[in-house]
């Protein structure tokens, strides 16, 4: 069994080599300093004290600064050529996956909600266990939209 964090970095690899451009987006939240690098401290035993801290959204997040819920690991585009009868112009495609490891990798509600969001939309999104899953998904949205 691979690990999500594998399977991510193979599907990477995988779908950059029919075109698809994707990045990470890590989720949660994190603290900074309005200090900027001054403001943050590593003490002796290994902890780090941030002065004037502020809590930010990491990944996507809502104006409000709250993290958007069912968020996918990656995300960017896939470049698709326009046919003739489009003024053959090049496109970015909206583009979403989520990594789950090889076995038992289990997608959330909001996840899920996100995937069909992002269809509905006209993007490329997906769950994939393996790089094939990945590229299928891409190969798919293609065959039906281009």
């Amino acid at each position: 069994m691979s690990s999500e964090n594998t399977v991510q970095r193979r599907i990477w690899l995988a779908v950059g080599a029919i075109g698809t451009t994707l990045f990470r987006f890590n989720s949660g939240r994190a603290w900074i300093s309005n200090l900027g690098p001054k403001g943050v401290q590593r003490l002796q035993d290994g902890s780090v004290l941030i002065k004037a801290a502020r809590s930010i959204a990491l990944g996507m997040a809502y104006p409000n600064g709250e993290s958007v819920t069912g968020q996918l690991d990656l995300g960017g585009w896939t470049t698709i050529e326009v046919t003739p009868e489009m003024v053959g112009r090049k496109i970015a495609v909206a583009t979403f996956m989520d990594a789950k490891r090889s076995k038992g990798g289990k997608t959330s509600d909001e996840q899920a909600n996100m995937v069909a969001q992002v269809d509905l939309a006209g993007g490329i999104a997906g769950i994939a266990n393996s790089p094939e899953a990945a590229v299928a998904i891409v190969e798919d949205w293609k065959a039906r939209n281009v």
